[in-house]
C-alpha cells in the first residue's frame, strides 16, 4: 500500500448519513451519562480499578494472549507475577498515556511512550522494521511519514464531533500498523485517550474491548473492508454501536457493583460484625476479589488466627464463598462481583 493510497480521510470531507446522525446521538447520550458517573470514583477507588483491568484483559483477549479475569485474579493471589506482567503492563501504559494528555502537546510521543512501556527493550527500534504482506500493510520505509501525518490529523481542528474522530483515529492508526507488535492494544488505548483529550471520559474505564471482543471477527473484517472499500460511513457506523455497547455495559457494571458494596455493608451493620478487621477484609475483597489466607494475612498484616476468623465470618453472611472445599489453601471468592464482571 503506497502513500497514495492510504486511508487517512483528509483530503475530502466525509458525509455523514442520517443514520450516523441517529447513532451518534445516542452514543454522546450514553457517554454522557457514563462520564457524569465515572465522576464519583477517584483514581484509586475499586471501581475505577476494577474497570481498567477488565478493559485490560479484554484489550489482550482480542489479540489472543488470553486468560480470564478470574485467571488473572488467581494469579495475583498466588503472586505469579510473570503471568500477570502483560495486562498490569497494558494498564500501566494506558495510565501513562492518561497523564501524558495533559502535559504533553505531542501525540506520537504519547503513542511511543506508550509502546516503550509494553514491551521489554526500550532500546529497540521503535517503529516496523518489517515487511508485513498478510493485511498489505504499509512498507517500514513509509511509516515515519505516514506517522507524522496521522500526528497532524489528531491536532488538527478536525470539525468531525469527537466520537467520530475516535472511530477514524483509531482505524487510520491500526491500518498504519506502525510497530512491530502490540499494535492492537495501542490502538485501543488511543480510542480512551482521544475521548479524555475531547473531553467526553474522565479516565480509561470505558469497555470497548468487550464490546469489540464479543464478535472480534466482525472487528477485524470491518478494519479489512474499510482498507479495501473506503467505505467510512460503514466504519463510523460499526464504530458507534460499538461505543454505545461499551457505554451500557460500562455503566451497568457501575450500577451493580456499587449496589453490590453498600448491600454488603448494610448486611454487616444489621449483623452486628462490623468490627473494624471485618469492614478492613470486606474492603479488600472488592480490590482484590480473590484471596487466600496467606494472601489476606500479606496484604493487611493480619495474623492467620484472625483471618480465618474474619474470612468464616464473611463466608457465614455470603459476602464471599469458598471454592475449594479444603481444609488447606482454601480460596476466597467474591463470587457476585465476579459473576458481574463476566463478559
Amino acid at each position: 500500500m503506497g502513500l497514495n493510497t492510504m486511508l487517512f480521510p483528509l483530503e475530502q470531507k466525509i458525509r455523514l448519513d442520517t443514520e450516523i446522525i441517529t447513532l451518534l446521538n445516542s452514543a454522546e447520550s450514553t457517554i454522557n451519562q457514563l462520564s457524569g458517573m465515572l465522576t464519583l470514583f477517584n483514581q484509586n477507588h475499586f471501581i475505577t480499578k476494577i474497570l481498567q483491568t477488565r478493559e485490560a484483559i479484554e484489550s489482550l483477549s482480542i489479540d489472543d494472549y488470553g486468560f480470564s479475569i478470574k485467571e488473572f485474579y488467581t494469579m495475583v493471589c498466588m503472586e505469579d507475577f510473570k503471568s500477570v506482567s502483560i495486562p498490569q503492563k497494558l494498564i500501566s501504559a494506558s495510565l501513562l498515556g492518561q497523564r501524558l494528555i495533559k502535559n504533553v502537546s505531542r501525540s506520537q510521543h504519547i503513542i511511543k511512550s506508550i509502546y516503550k512501556e509494553l514491551i521489554e527493550d526500550n532500546d529497540k527500534e521503535i517503529f516496523r522494521s518489517k515487511v508485513i504482506d498478510k493485511y498489505n500493510l504499509p512498507l517500514p520505509g513509509e511509516i515515519y511519514q505516514l506517522m507524522e501525518r496521522f500526528e497532524k490529523y489528531i491536532e488538527s481542528d478536525v470539525s468531525y464531533p469527537p466520537l467520530i474522530n475516535a472511530a477514524l483515529v483509531h482505524a487510520q492508526f491500526e491500518v498504519i500498523h506502525p510497530f512491530e507488535k502490540m499494535n492492537g492494544l495501542i490502538g485501543r488505548v488511543l480510542i480512551q485517550l482521544h475521548l479524555q483529550w475531547k473531553k467526553r471520559m474522565v479516565n480509561n474505564c470505558l469497555q470497548v474491548s468487550s464490546a469489540i471482543n464479543r464478535n472480534k471477527q466482525e472487528y477485524f473484517s470491518r478494519l479489512l473492508e474499510l482498507e479495501n472499500t473506503k467505505d467510512w460511513n460503514g466504519w463510523i457506523k460499526y464504530f458507534l454501536t460499538i461505543i454505545i455497547d461499551s457505554a451500557n455495559e460500562t455503566s451497568s457494571i457501575i450500577k451493580n457493583l456499587y449496589r453490590l458494596e453498600n448491600d454488603g455493608y448494610e448486611k454487616i451493620i444489621n449483623s452486628n460484625s462490623a468490627t473494624p478487621m471485618l469492614i478492613k477484609f470486606y474492603d479488600y475483597v472488592f480490590s482484590q476479589p480473590i484471596i487466600s489466607i496467606p494472601h489476606i494475612t500479606k496484604a493487611l498484616r493480619l495474623t492467620k488466627q484472625t483471618a480465618n476468623i474474619v474470612a468464616s465470618r464473611l463466608v457465614e453472611l455470603d459476602l464471599v464463598e469458598e471454592v475449594t472445599g479444603k481444609q488447606r489453601y482454601r480460596l476466597y471468592i467474591n463470587k457476585k462481583l465476579m459473576d458481574f464482571l463476566h463478559p
